[in-house]
């Protein structure tokens, strides 16, 4: 029943649930006729019955066997009849009554009388007496039940007008349930129903995008308030959506703007990395004319047995910031490269143990320069990598300049090996260990990032152009390896590569969509 309820419309549901609830109430009006039908039926019958009775009180020798005379109150004296024991248990419960009916469902129905007697009545009955089987007189409840006189007649006639009443009420209160619906129904629909389909013509108008439409109800109740409330909604609606359109427009506006902007942008920063590439190679020519001349001269200087002292001094420093500027044009160039997209990817088979060999080899007299060691840890069983070594070894060597740059005297820097995987997949781990001071945990994902440094101030003790570990980065990405570090401040830091063993071709992304790392 439910499942079908839910199938109905509203309009349906609510029609037969006033259905159901109007046979119901009229079900209940109607339970009172109805019993009273037979009760009518049986106080007039039993009107005639007393005059029956009567009557034969004055002539009790009627001998047609419709009439019986019992004597007696108990279970014996009603014979196993079970209407004369129900009267004999009535009149002995209730001594004012003096008579009792019953129409029987029978077929053919019966209906059956029984009257009480008390005192000297049934003696006088047998005898032959004039018996008075009116209504009793004086004290003749208190008297005892000495028997009954039981009548009997057919009660078809009786029962059949009985059924002629209930079905006349039956078929009253179906008519008058039906015209009430119909009634009903005619109210709703022209009323409830017709504004509530107007208001949905309203709201399918709107939602097809007719903003204007509005209602125009004018009932004078709720129905005209939802109606009002309708119409304020859609203004609203219509306002909100006018301002989303206008701010439309103006997002628009400014997206053509960031766009020509964005292209600016990305023609400048081209512009950029190819003047920085341009000349950076440049610069590089006459600087190593430069340091090789200064070479020049300190070789002459160390074979002259006469050479001043200073001269000595002003060639070292010579060299000294020479290299220092070559360094700084040399990752300006490579971080130009990466940018312009200028960067290859020469992939080959690499021992791992022969690269942490000759990075500790090249490494070596610049820590013994800074008073400081370099250890190189690895298993005895690496594999071999496909990668390109030449940067695979670029970011090793920044990773050593930086520790041994920070190290403090005397300390150890150690270039350790060991396996890992990266994306589920197999992987070395090359990490590069110091005993400096450490980065603080807030600046540790700045210093990957292109021209950040811990100590940035223009005092600061250690030089450099802040490319270093962000040249490291991009060139890690182009491996597909990655790169990270683990530090505590004042106890160290680990730079740390992992480099998968089986090399994978980076995929090409669209233009100016983002980069993971």
């Amino acid at each position: 029943m439910l499942p079908r309820m839910a199938r109905l419309s509203l309009t349906q549901r609510s029609q037969v649930v006033f259905a159901i609830a109007s046979a119901a109430a009229m079900a209940a009006v109607l339970a009172g006729p109805w019993m009273q039908a037979e009760r009518r039926a049986m106080d007039s019958q039993r009107a005639v019955w007393r005059e029956a009775a009567i009557g034969w009180g004055r002539q009790p020798d009627a001998g047609d066997g419709s009439v019986r005379l019992i004597s007696g109150n108990g279970e014996e004296a009603a014979g196993g009849d079970p209407f004369v024991l129900a009267a004999l248990e009535q009149f002995q419960r209730m001594p004012e009554q003096f008579d009792f009916d019953r129409l029987t469902t029978d077929s053919p129905a019966r209906l059956l009388y029984a009257r009480a007697l008390r005192g000297d009545e049934l003696n006088r009955a047998r005898s032959g007496l004039r018996v008075s089987l009116g209504t009793p007189e004086g004290d003749w409840k208190s008297q005892p039940l000495e028997g009954v006189v039981v009548m009997e007649r057919a009660g078809g006639e009786l029962a059949r007008q009985i059924a002629l009443d209930r079905v006349s009420l039956a078929l009253s209160g179906g008519a008058a349930w039906v015209a009430l619906l119909v009634v009903v129904r005619t109210l709703v629909m022209r009323g409830y129903l017709r504004a509530v389909r107007r208001l949905r013509d309203v709201a399918d108008k709107v939602r097809a995008g007719d903003t204007l439409a509005r209602s125009t109800l004018r009932t004078g109740d709720e129905l005209q308030e939802l109606g009002e409330a309708f119409n304020a909604m859609v203004e609203a609606l219509e306002s909100a959506q006018a301002r989303v359109e206008s701010i439309n427009r103006s997002l628009d506006l400014k997206v053509g703007e960031l766009s020509e902007a964005n292209v600016g942008l990305f023609e400048s920063n081209k512009l950029k990395s190819e003047f920085l590439a341009n000349v950076s190679h440049e610069l590089r020519t006459p600087l190593n004319s430069i340091l090789g001349f200064a070479d020049l001269l300190s070789e002459l200087a160390r074979n002259d047995a006469n050479a001043d002292p200073k001269r000595m001094r002003y060639i070292s420093h010579i060299q000294t910031s020479g290299r220092g500027l070559l360094e700084m044009i040399n990752e300006l160039l490579d971080m130009a490269k990466i940018e312009a997209g200028r960067m290859e990817v020469a992939v080959g088979s690499v021992s791992v143990a022969e690269v942490l060999e000759g990075i500790g080899a090249i490494m070596r007299p610049l820590a013994e320069s800074k008073g400081a060691s370099v250890v190189v840890e690895r298993p005895d069983e690496l594999p071999t990598i496909e990668t390109d070594p030449g940067k695979l070894q670029q970011i090793l060597y920044n990773f050593m300049s930086n520790a041994i740059k920070f190290s403090p005297e005397g300390g150890v820097v150690r270039l350790v090996a060991a396996p890992g995987t990266r994306d589920g997949k197999p992987a070395v781990r090359l990490s590069v260990v110091d005993q400096g001071p450490g980065i603080p945990a807030d600046m540790q994902q700045a210093v990957f990032e292109k021209f950040r440094q811990v100590d940035a101030s223009h005092t600061k003790r250690h030089g450099g152009t802040g490319l270093g570990l962000a040249i490291c980065r991009e060139l890690a990405h182009m491996l597909g390896a990655g790169v990270g570090l683990h530090s505590v401040a004042g106890k160290g830091s680990t730079f740390w590569v992992e480099v998968p063993v089986q090399f994978a071709a980076r995929a090409l992304q669209p233009l100016m969509s983002g980069r993971a790392d």
